[in-house]
């Protein structure tokens, strides 16, 4: 329903148009009038209408006047001028208000009709703009939390581009620039291990948590296992010195609630960079928490001279490779040999060496998921396991059963998949035949590489890509061959051959004739053979 208000002192133009409105015009109601430009704007306030008819003179406050008013709190309503004057006059200040349209005394009965047409279906274009705009916001607002996730995730491990930074500071609206990671780290000592287990209550309070560190400053954060990580934009200006002691005091509030809501952390702080390093940050500050004393720490407040951080970007790059690649027996060398370096970095220091090793959990969880979503072979008392291991060798094992797991999820899939991309091959040639299809060209089709596709090719049929073709082709050869009225040279031509001669010699060697001994032997009734 669209709500009119008409505002004009004859009581005969009031009655006019409402007469008009009332039997010409479905879905419409004339809700009230006013008589002077002060009581249209009251009467605007009050209820609202969609659109205002407005006579242009009128005692006290004319109806220019009258419409930048209303204008000013409800710049949602349009308007109709009706005036016993040349609209020229007016139609400078009426284009500046943005009018609808006008109407001149005496009314024309057919133009007041057309023109609540008119206003009525820019009213319902404007309802039906703002429901798929408000429909918008809400899937955005639903789906922001997980796009603000995946992109910590991004950063945190260090799998990030340039465009992925301008996207993602496009979608929250925040600088991306520079900026220093907080890690908020659940102390397993004072909390119930319970909130490993997924009780419903501690997640509650990390939900709540989350949201009060977003509405202490601009920032980005997100839950993962044991842990809150907040990404903390700067500008690349500011002094280094006044960051610190700010992302100190940001901390201090966030300890502050997190004893109101009673659950045990320690706090991180890393250095700014960045956004594209912004795992380098990410990493100082686990480091801060697992080597500092406090509560709070901030990596430069660590003597770092007497315990030296380790660079395992190059072993998780390996490990990661021969998970994707089915290796088992290589990603277990490559999780021996890390291993050997956290026990020879951190000489014995379990806390430190579970602190890098949930750090490298994450990374491969977060690298491998662009390939098969894994987080089921993460079980939940891999968490708990963790956390309560003391010896190296224990926790070596876990993490080793963890990339068996992930690799044999890995591989179940992509035996799957691939098996249907095979099956699309299989069908892509069975309809092309007759082109010159190369083995790139359908890899490349089905997005995935040249080598690998002609290896799983020849694995689900026995058969090599070309070998495989010129089956095909020679097939239809013989159904087309059967046909008298179709030279050999023509089914040469429609099974993909463009010499005759060489299309002579293969069908020979597959079916041991040539092409017009086998259209002869189907023309007398004879029984085709092949070798």
């Amino acid at each position: 329903m669209i709500k009119i208000l008409i505002a004009d002192d004859e009581q005969i133009v009031v009655d006019s148009v409402k007469f008009v409105i009332d039997n010409n015009c479905d879905d419409v109601e004339v809700v009230d009038f006013a008589k002077s430009g002060r009581e249209a704007i009251e009467k605007a306030n009050m209820l609202k209408p969609d659109v205002v008819f407005m006579d242009i003179r009128m005692p006290g406050i004319d109806g220019i006047e009258a419409i930048k008013r209303i204008k000013e709190s409800h710049n949602d309503i349009e308007f109709v001028i009706i005036t016993a004057y040349d609209y020229f006059n007016y139609a400078k200040e009426a284009i500046n208000l943005d009018v609808v349209d006008y109407l001149l005394k005496p009314l024309n009965k057919n133009k007041v009709i057309d023109t609540v047409k008119k206003v009525k279906r820019l009213v319902e274009k404007k309802r039906e703009d703002m429901a798929k705009e408000l429909e918008m916001k809400e899937k955005m607002t639903a789906i922001l939390p997980y796009i603000e996730n995946e992109m910590i995730y991004s950063l945190s491990s260090s799998n990030f581009k340039q465009e992925d930074i301008d996207f993602y500071g496009n979608i929250f609206n925040i600088k991306l620039d520079m900026g220093f990671a907080v890690v908020v780290l659940i102390d397993k000592d004072s909390t119930d291990s319970d909130i490993f287990m997924g009780n419903v209550k501690v997640h509650e309070k990390l939900m709540h948590l989350k949201e009060y560190i977003k509405s202490l400053r601009d920032c980005l954060a997100t839950i993962l296992l044991d842990r809150i990580i907040v990404y903390v934009p700067t500008v690349a200006y500011d002094d280094l010195y006044i960051i610190k002691n700010d992302s100190i005091s940001f901390c201090e509030m966030i300890l502050k609630e997190m004893r109101n809501i009673e659950i045990g952390v320690r706090i991180g702080i890393g250095r700014p960079y960045e956004t594209a390093y912004f795992s380098k940050s990410y990493d100082e500050a686990l480091f801060a928490i697992k080597t500092g004393s406090d509560a709070i720490t901030h990596f430069d407040d660590i003597k770092l001279s007497e315990t030296k951080e380790l660079d395992l970007n190059y072993d998780t790059a390996e490990l990661v490779e021969n998970i994707i690649s089915n290796s088992i027996d290589g990603a277990l060398i490559n999780v021996n040999s890390i291993f050997k370096k956290l026990q020879h970095n951190y000489e014995d220091s379990i806390e430190m060496i579970k602190s890098k090793v949930f750090s490298l959990l994450i990374e491969v969880m977060t690298k491998i998921n662009t390939y098969c979503d894994v987080t089921s072979v993460l079980e939940e008392n891999l968490i708990i396991d963790i956390l309560k291991a003391d010896e190296i060798d224990s926790l070596k094992g876990m993490f080793s059963k963890f990339v068996s797991n992930v690799i044999t999820k890995l591989h179940k899939n992509r035996e799957k998949y691939y098996t249907g991309l095979i099956a699309k091959a299989i069908d892509y040639i069975n309809e092309n035949y007759h082109k010159d299809i190369k083995l790139y060209d359908v890899a490349q089709m089905l997005s995935i590489s040249y080598h690998y596709f002609s290896k799983m090719f020849k694995e689900e049929t026995n058969c090599n890509f070309v070998d495989y073709i010129t089956r095909v082709r020679i097939e239809k050869a013989k159904e087309f061959l059967q046909d008298e009225t179709t030279s050999v040279k023509e089914v040469c031509f429609k099974v993909g051959y463009n010499d005759p001669n060489y299309f002579s010699r293969i069908f020979r060697k597959e079916t041991g004739m040539t092409p017009t001994d086998y259209k002869n032997r189907v023309s007398k009734g004879g029984v085709a053979f092949e070798s």
